[in-house]
C-alpha cells in the first residue's frame, strides 16, 4: 500500500505521485469526537436540513459523534464527520478540501467498522435526490437502497446497512 505524499520511482529518475486509491488505502481511522469538537459540529454539514438534524441529535445526548481522520504530512487530520443517533440514523460529510477525491466510500466503511462495537442493528442514511454522487458512495460502502421519502418538500433516497442480523453485541451465538 502506498503512503500519502510518497513518490514512486520510475525509470530514468523520474517520479510520479501514487494513484489516489493506492495513497488512500489503509490510512483512515475513526474516533469519538471530543467534547469541544462536538460544539458546532453541525456547521460542517453543508445542507441545512442535515445541519439542523445533527444539531438536534447532538443536543439529545444519545448520539455518536465521530471524526474520520486521514494521514496528511505524517499527522492525523480530520477528513470528515459522522453523527449517528441511538436508532442508527446517520449523517455524514467529507470536509471541503477532500470532496470529489473518491474518499467517501472508504470513509463510510471506516465509520461502519467503528460502529460494529455498539448495539446497533441497522444504519439508515437519507440522501437527497439531487446528490447522485453521495448515493453511489453509500452503495459502494455496502448500503442498499430501501425506498424514498418526502421530508419538508424534499425527496430523499433511503439507504440501509445491516450491521448485524439477529445477533447483537449482547446476544452471542455459541
Amino acid at each position: 500500500m502506498g503512503q500519502i505524499g510518497q513518490k514512486t520511482a520510475v525509470s530514468a529518475g523520474a517520479t510520479l505521485n501514487p494513484t489516489r486509491a493506492g495513497s488512500f488505502a489503509g490510512h483512515l481511522r475513526v474516533r469519538e469526537a471530543a467534547a469541544e469538537e462536538r460544539r458546532g459540529l453541525e456547521r460542517f454539514f453543508p445542507d441545512r436540513d442535515r445541519s439542523q438534524w445533527a444539531s438536534r441529535t447532538l443536543q439529545s445526548g444519545r448520539v455518536r459523534a465521530l471524526v474520520v481522520e486521514i494521514v496528511k504530512d505524517g499527522k492525523w487530520v480530520p477528513l470528515g464527520h459522522a453523527v449517528v443517533d441511538a436508532v442508527g440514523e446517520m449523517v455524514f460529510c467529507i470536509l471541503p478540501p477532500y470532496r470529489g477525491r473518491g474518499h467517501s466510500a472508504a470513509a463510510i466503511r471506516s465509520v461502519l467498522q467503528h460502529l460494529r462495537e455498539y448495539p446497533l442493528t441497522v444504519l439508515t442514511a437519507r440522501i437527497g435526490d439531487a446528490e447522485p454522487a453521495a448515493s453511489r458512495a453509500f452503495e459502494r460502502a455496502g448500503f442498499v437502497f430501501a425506498g424514498q421519502s418526502v421530508s419538508a418538500g424534499r425527496t430523499e433516497r433511503l439507504y440501509e446497512f445491516i450491521i448485524r442480523d439477529e445477533c447483537t453485541a449482547f446476544n452471542v451465538w455459541i
